[in-house]
């Protein structure tokens, strides 16, 4: 590919960049780590869904909905926060420039439209622009952006999901509370807190899970 037509994909990948958006869901240094609970840099990788109180034929359960106050909503920012921070030094470096420009669009605007290309060879959105002539570069940038934003989304609701699992059995907390992965387009939200529900007992005695030392 010749430098002329080389420069085109490049300038059509930032325009349709631009155009497609996203932001980067990962961030090293989201304000969670400093003590910010707003909600402000929540990945928006999983969904939290609180176990419901008054279910049929289960007496146990009247009033009993799992609670989700400004603790818990502080709880699970500070481990979503702590993913993003310990997943982003895992991240290949064109996939670090990414995420702390703020996103494909974003970066692409920092590096320049002629430098876009050959700065970041192992991006894949750069590979489905070039591959994707033949039937349509849009098409082709998509899938790329939704492959890279999709991988990110999958490691980070993972790793809270993990997380928040190995933080109720070892502490307790975040009873009643359940995580669900979304890798789609977007990103989720985190629900107000209120003053409704009450924190769950621990509904195992099991011990906490052993390090093993290899």
């Amino acid at each position: 590919m010749n430098r002329i037509t080389t420069s085109a994909v490049a300038v059509a990948a930032v325009l349709m960049l631009g155009l497609l958006g996203g932001c980067s869901t990962i961030d090293p240094d989201a304000p969670a780590l400093h003590g910010d609970y707003s909600g402000d840099g929540f990945s928006g990788a999983v969904a939290v869904v609180r176990l419901p109180g008054d279910i049929p034929h289960v007496p146990e359960s009247r009033g009993k909905a799992a609670r989700w106050s400004s603790v818990e909503m502080s709880q699970v920012l500070f481990l979503d926060a702590d993913c993003q921070r310990q997943l982003y030094s895992k991240l290949p470096s064109w996939a670090q420039a990414i995420a702390k420009e703020g996103g494909w669009g974003a970066l692409a605007v920092a590096v320049g439209e002629g430098a876009f290309v050959s700065a970041f060879p192992g991006a894949d959105v750069v590979r489905y622009v070039l591959g994707g002539l033949g039937y349509g570069a849009a098409a082709g940038a998509n899938t790329g952006r939704y492959r890279q934003d999709g991988a990110e989304k999958a490691a980070q609701g993972y790793c809270v999901m993990l997380n928040a699992w190995e933080a109720k059995q070892r502490y307790g907390i975040l009873t009643g509370l359940n995580f669900v992965l979304w890798y789609g387009d977007g990103h989720t939200s985190l629900p107000a807190p209120d003053n409704r529900g009450v924190l769950l007992p621990r509904t195992t005695d099991d011990p906490p899970t052993p390090f093993f030392i290899h």
